[in-house]
């Protein structure tokens, strides 16, 4: 007796309810499409070609997941940075382009324009690296890529300032063979 009397209750107002709506918009709600989800036009054209279950919902779809070196490639290929990453390859691993004892001695300054800038310890280090130019060239090329770096510029130790003070007299100054 319990049960239906609940049950009655439940009845009634849902009964009231449908009066109510009744009254207010003049229709009552539709219940039989009740459950139902309602979607968009976007999610209708998103959802369509799609496998559905049983119960009208996209079914999961296993996707072929690219790993993150594929990933990036394709992003550097867009984006356009092959050579700056190239260039940063070739700084950051000067040692296994050269070897450790020369890249003790030497340092890459800068790419710029596809030539590579690099200074040296000496005069004999730098006379070393012009003798190994075509050498370290075909090493980058394999490495990184072809027309990435296409020139050496190689420069001696830096030059020191042999002027002092305010009072300077032109001329050629110390004879001396830095680079």
């Amino acid at each position: 007796m319990n049960g239906q009397q609940s049950g009655d209750s439940i009845a009634n107002a849902f009964e009231a309810i449908r009066g109510e709506a009744l009254r207010r918009t003049g229709a009552v709600p539709d219940l039989s499409k009740q459950g139902q989800v309602r979607r968009t036009k976007r999610v209708r054209q998103a959802l369509r070609g799609r496998a559905t279950g049983p119960d009208g919902r996209a079914l999961w779809q296993q996707r072929d997941a690219s790993s993150l070196g594929s990933v990036m490639q394709e992003e550097i290929q867009r984006r356009g940075w092959r050579k700056e990453l190239a260039g940063g390859w070739v700084h950051g691993h000067w040692h296994v382009v050269v070897g450790e004892k020369i890249a003790q001695h030497t340092k890459v300054e800068m790419l710029k324009n596809r030539t590579l800038h690099i200074t040296c310890d000496s005069t004999a280090w730098a006379t070393n690296l012009r003798t190994m130019q075509r050498q370290i060239l075909q090493t980058i090329s394999e490495r990184v890529g072809p027309d990435i770096v296409v020139q050496l510029k190689i420069y001696g130790p830096k030059v020191p300032s042999w002027r002092k003070g305010p009072l300077h007299i032109q001329g050629r100054g110390p004879r001396d063979t830095y680079g």
